[in-house]
């Protein structure tokens, strides 16, 4: 993905804030909120390592069971996003428990295990050994790790934290008059290919992806993680946190330097809307984009279904 990408990058990295209030005749004051399936059973535990020496610069454990790892390993520098630069970088997998000790599988194969033991306040003795056979050489580290800090434990966090699809997607663009785009089908939904050549027939938009962008996943932890995964192999990651937890509105920042100084924070509004009498959660981000001398308001929302 391009770095410089300029509209896009600017919705989905560096917002503006925007609320997301709209009144196109598809919402309706008091939309139930969907049912969700029930709290998911993990509690999310992020370990931070500070050591050079670790493996590991950051392990997430999810609360859906996802192993999301930062690698100590430098990145290739490059002014392009690919797969292959995250596969470098992070390796996401799976996890199961046992007395303290995490064993994460990655494609099926058994990579690590991570032993947590002698927590104190938000630091955590840990032990972690690297499998042979894993893209890292079988490694054994012992040290010490941090703790993640819960974000909140209301019932706003916990409808936030877990892993969503794309449902439908609504692009509002206001340049005198205001317009409305809704990508109803999965495929479309979902892309941010499709989302971006839409774009194009409305704004002087000169840039392009260089791969297949398709959402398959959005996930939250409590413990203030995100990730963004893509059909592609991609997945982007970032940090979160509540700005006023009665609107919605959340803070949000992107781990990966690569993204660029202009694009590593915005905010967006996690809320519930209703579109042809159908209630979704929704992640609406908005910006003010100029373009070709015009200046457009914009509002992205994505209506998610709890995968």
């Amino acid at each position: 993905m391009k770095k410089n990408i300029l509209y896009l990058a600017v919705l989905f990295v560096g917002l503006a804030f925007f609320t997301a209030c709209s009144s196109d005749g598809d919402d309706v004051e008091a939309p139930v909120a969907p049912t969700l399936h029930s709290t998911p059973a993990n509690e999310a535990l992020t370990l931070g390592f500070s050591s050079s020496t670790a493996p590991f610069k950051e392990i997430i454990f999810s609360e859906t069971g996802k192993a999301i790892i930062t690698r100590n390993v430098l990145t290739p520098s490059s002014s392009k996003r690919r797969a292959s630069d995250s596969s470098e970088k992070y390796v996401v997998g799976t996890y199961k428990t046992s007395n303290n000790t995490y064993v994460v599988s990655v494609d099926g194969s058994e990579y690590c295990t991570v032993e947590v033991t002698g927590k104190t306040g938000t630091k955590t003795s840990v032990k972690v050994s690297l499998k042979s056979g894993s893209d890292i050489e079988a490694t054994e580290y012992e040290g010490e790790a941090s703790i993640g800090q819960k974000v909140a434990a209301d019932e706003i966090t916990s409808n936030l934290c877990r892993e969503w699809t794309v449902a439908t997607t609504r692009l509002r663009h206001k340049d005198g008059v205001t317009a409305v785009k809704q990508f109803e089908t999965s495929a479309e939904a979902a892309s941010l290919n499709a989302i971006l050549a839409y774009a194009k027939t409305v704004a002087s938009i000169d840039e392009s992806f260089d791969e297949d962008m398709v959402i398959t996943s959005i996930e939250f932890t409590a413990d203030g993680n995100f990730c963004i995964f893509f059909k592609n192999g991609e997945h982007y990651i970032g940090k979160w946190s509540w700005k006023d937890t009665s609107k919605g509105y959340l803070h949000y920042n992107w781990n990966d330097a690569d993204m660029g100084n202009q694009f590593e924070n915005g905010e967006a509004v996690f809320d519930v809307r209703q579109y042809k009498k159908v209630s979704y959660y929704t992640l609406t981000l908005g910006a003010d984009i100029n373009s070709g001398g015009k200046k457009y308001t914009v509002e992205l929302s994505f209506y998610l279904n709890e995968k």
